[in-house]
């Protein structure tokens, strides 16, 4: 059997989400751009994996298991799904090998499964798939994107954008940045500091671009990570750039997006030095790659970061 942490990124983060969040498979897939079967695909192969080396039922069976112990189903098919796991054994056992790493994640008590030990058969919570717009919102500033904003980034990563290293500056527009592997933001657990929607701006290059950055806390570092995807691609000689600006002052180069085959998408993700409060906005752009550049080019995406409430 696995650990949730020895799962891919992606399908870590896909966990974290419908569990740590209350998350729908729907509320993911419109987060992500991604269609509900790319999402619960995700969650069913994580389940796959936890449950190891217990036989997996039929690809339906699992289907519907996987629904229950996330709470993705509806109160009748849950109870469906329990009636047909006491009539299993063998679905039973696959059932509690996938739940048993799953508690950690959870605030709330997984769904019982019968026959099951009493700690793990503690009252279902309310389906999860209903959940949208209910207890599961969070109020203020940190609604919306920001209630993902660590987990969506990583799942963006985890799906194939590129990691790079970054330092951003103090503020005073000095930024230093490499091209080592990221920090992992799966090590732990991330709380959201700011968020930007990027988006292209009038009269841009790339009017079908869309963008995502984010700053996290994580383990006494501040992580900013930045993905984007529907970028042309680059010229020879050129690519995508990522700043820090801020009103009044000048812009802080952060460094250059890895680029991923097929234009899948771009991504940086690496610490951050100095006061994420010094900084206004996020902007990408696309720069000769030639030299480490002093000021923004053409600009493809921009975005003001909204800072979480305190």
């Amino acid at each position: 059997m696995s650990s949730v942490e020895q799962l891919p990124a992606d399908q870590n983060a896909v966990l974290n989400l419908l569990l740590s969040q209350q998350k729908s498979y729907a509320e993911i897939a419109a987060a992500l751009d991604l269609s509900e079967a790319a999402v619960s695909e995700r969650a069913y192969s994580a389940l796959s994996s936890l449950a190891e080396p217990e036989k997996a039922p039929a690809n339906r069976r699992r289907a519907e298991i996987c629904d229950y112990l996330l709470g993705q189903q509806g109160d009748d098919a849950a109870d469906r799904t329990r009636s047909s796991l006491m009539r299993s054994s063998s679905d039973r056992a696959w059932a509690r090998a996938a739940a048993g790493p799953l508690a950690a994640l959870s605030d709330a008590p997984l769904p019982p499964i019968p026959g099951a030990q009493p700690e793990m058969g503690a009252a279902a919570p309310s389906p999860r798939a209903q959940a949208s717009g209910g207890d599961a919102r969070l109020n203020g500033s940190r609604g919306g994107l920001f209630v993902i904003a660590g987990v969506l980034l990583l799942v963006a990563l985890g799906i194939g954008f590129g990691l790079g290293r970054v330092t951003g500056g103090d503020g005073s527009g000095s930024a230093s940045s490499s091209t080592t592997t990221g920090t992992n933001a799966a090590d732990a657990k991330a709380t959201a500091i700011a968020q930007a929607a990027l988006k292209p701006p009038a009269g841009g290059p790339a009017p079908k671009a869309v963008g995502f950055a984010g700053i996290s806390a994580q383990a006494n570092e501040r992580i900013l990570s930045v993905v984007a995807k529907s970028l042309p691609a680059a010229p020879s000689g050129s690519q995508y750039g990522v700043w820090l600006t801020a009103a009044g002052k000048p812009a802080v180069w952060l460094g250059y997006l890895q680029d991923v085959g097929n234009n899948a998408g771009v991504g940086l993700q690496g610490t951050l030095n100095g006061d994420p409060k010094a900084y206004g906005g996020v902007r990408l752009t696309l720069e000769k790659s030639s030299a480490t550049p002093t000021n923004p080019s053409t600009t493809y995406l921009v975005g003001p970061l909204q800072f979480a409430a305190q």
